[in-house]
This record gives structure tokens, C-alpha cells and sequence, in this order.
């Protein structure tokens, strides 16, 4: 269903805040050189909406500055929908919703986990990656949250709740605590919170063993660089499986186990592209 927006909305007005306060530009679907900034809104404080916003509707510094754009937006039509795009046009030269409609948006599935908890339920307490953030729950405590801000990004989390399903009581890695839910809808997963730090060429050793545990499981990680293990007294365990795949190639894990060593000792910062704060870890002993 598409509801068009050209009529005066001007008295109908709602309070919206920025869940993710990094913004994803995409290229236009049907003109690449013609770029559209996506924005996850909370509606309402109970609802979650999806707004496009052409290129060139406002200054380019506004689009990056959610306080600023917040008072820009143009009224949000009334009725039920999920999706809208913000434009300008020659007709209409101010900013406005060129369209709103109420979207099917895609899902993770299937699920496996009896555990679903819905993303407002949850406490944002930082980020760890653009799509990670630790966070706090009710009745789990804090958490470590993955999920897919926008709908082009299920399949990578899809991937991995799969994985997660594979390695469900084996201690490879952390805990699989439940599946992260926006309106039903699938979007992610709950990860049981652990402090550490990651690993070293001293953590050779017991890294090996965790990675030999995962391929007993026939199951190759796809990156085992540094960043990629968390290391405490306790304990090591693997994170990051989103290019996880099933294998019974021996050739393969050998290849896999073979390179680990080489992995412990780049330090060039391979891996930490993009995180902020990997978990909740003290860089300490090298």
C-alpha cells in the first residue's frame, strides 16, 4: 500500500528521534550518480520507520547532524506505514514525503532460538561496531546486540544466526541469548556479554584449541585475525562469524589453523576496521 503525501499535513506533526545516529548513503537504485541518505527512526517512541532523503533536499552537513535534521523534516503524514521518502521538486520546491508506504520488510529467518526479545526493550548503552552495541535488558542483564539496521543488511546476520545455531552448547563462542525483534520482524541477535581482551602471539596456544574445537564441528570461521578471539583468565572464545561456513575439507582447516600464527602477530590493526570498542575489554598484556 502507497499513501500519497501531496496534501497539507502542516497540523499533524510527530516527535521522532535517530536510533542510528550513523547514517548509511546508498546510490538511488535507478541512477547511481544521484546518492539518497536511509535514516531508522523511532516514531512515536514505539514505532520504527524508514526515511529516504534525496541528495540536495538540505545542506550536505545537515544530513550528518541529527539535531539539526530533526528540525528540518518536513510533517509526518499520519496513517500506518513504515517507508517514506523526502524530496524537493520544481512543483514543489520545499521539502516534503513524496510517498509513504506500509513495506513487508525483509526478515531473518528461519529462527531457532525460543527467545525472542524486541529491540525497544532494550537499553543502548554504547556502541561497539556501527551495527554492535552493548546493552542492557530486564531480565538478561547486559547483552551484546547485533542486528541489521536496515533491511539490505539481514542476510549478513542471517548468516551468522545460523552459525550460532551450529555452535549452540559447544563453549566456541559466546552465548547465543535470543533473537532481536523489531515489530515480530527478525532483525538480530542477543549475545551473552564477556570482558576480555584479544588475542596475542602468547594466546598461540590456547587459540589453537578453540579453533580445532570449531572445525570438530566441521565449520570454518572465514577470519581468524586477532580481533576476532576474546581472550580472559577463564577462558578463549571466537566472535564474528558472518563468513562462518560448513566444511569437512580437511585441507581447508588445515589451511585455516596453519595461518593463525601469522594473524596473532599483525598488528596493523586488520580486523578493527570499523569497531569502536570491541566488547567490553582492557588492551593490556601484549
Amino acid at each position: 500500500m502507497e499513501v500519497s503525501v501531496d496534501g497539507d499535513t502542516s497540523d499533524y506533526r510527530v516527535k521522532i528521534n535517530l536510533l542510528a545516529a550513523e547514517l548509511c548513503v546508498l546510490d538511488v537504485a535507478d541512477d547511481p550518480d544521484t546518492p539518497a541518505t536511509h535514516y531508522r527512526l523511532s516514531k512515536n517512541s514505539d514505532r520504527i520507520v524508514y526515511v529516504s532523503i534525496d541528495a540536495g533536499v538540505y545542506d550536505e552537513d545537515d544530513y550528518c547532524v541529527p539535531s539539526v535534521l530533526l528540525d528540518l523534516l518536513p510533517p509526518f503524514p499520519p496513517g500506518d506505514w513504515n517507508k517514506g521518502h523526502i524530496t524537493r521538486t520544481e512543483e514543489r520546491p520545499e521539502a516534503h514525503f513524496a510517498w509513504t508506504r506500509l513495506a513487508d520488510l525483509p526478515a531473518i529467518t528461519p529462527t531457532w532460538h525460543p527467545r525472542h526479545v524486541e529491540f525497544n526493550q532494550l537499553v543502548i548503552c554504547s556502541k561497539v561496531m556501527r551495527n554492535v552495541a552493548e546493552a542492557s535488558h530486564p531480565e538478561l542483564g547486559e547483552v551484546v546486540a547485533k542486528y541489521a539496521r536496515f533491511e539490505w543488511e539481514i542476510a549478513s546476520y542471517q548468516s551468522e544466526t545460523e552459525v550460532y545455531h551450529w555452535l549452540d552448547g559447544h563453549n566456541v563462542g559466546p552465548d547465543f541469548l535470543g533473537h532481536l525483534t523489531e515489530g515480530g520482524r527478525v532483525i538480530g541477535l542477543l549475545l551473552q556479554k564477556l570482558n576480555g581482551r584479544h588475542a596475542y602471539f602468547q594466546d598461540l596456544a590456547r587459540c589453537e584449541d578453540v579453533v580445532r574445537k570449531l572445525h570438530s564441528l566441521d565449520i570454518l570461521h572465514g577470519d581468524l585475525n586477532r580481533h576476532n578471539f576474546l581472550v580472559n583468565e577463564e577462558q578463549v572464545v571466537l566472535i564474528d562469524f558472518e563468513t562462518s561456513v560448513r566444511s569437512q575439507d580437511v585441507d581447508e582447516k588445515t589451511e585455516e589453523l596453519r595461518g593463525l600464527k601469522k594473524e596473532l602477530l599483525d598488528h596493523s590493526g586488520k580486523g578493527e576496521q570499523g569497531k569502536i570498542r570491541p566488547f567490553s575489554y582492557p588492551e593490556t598484556a601484549r
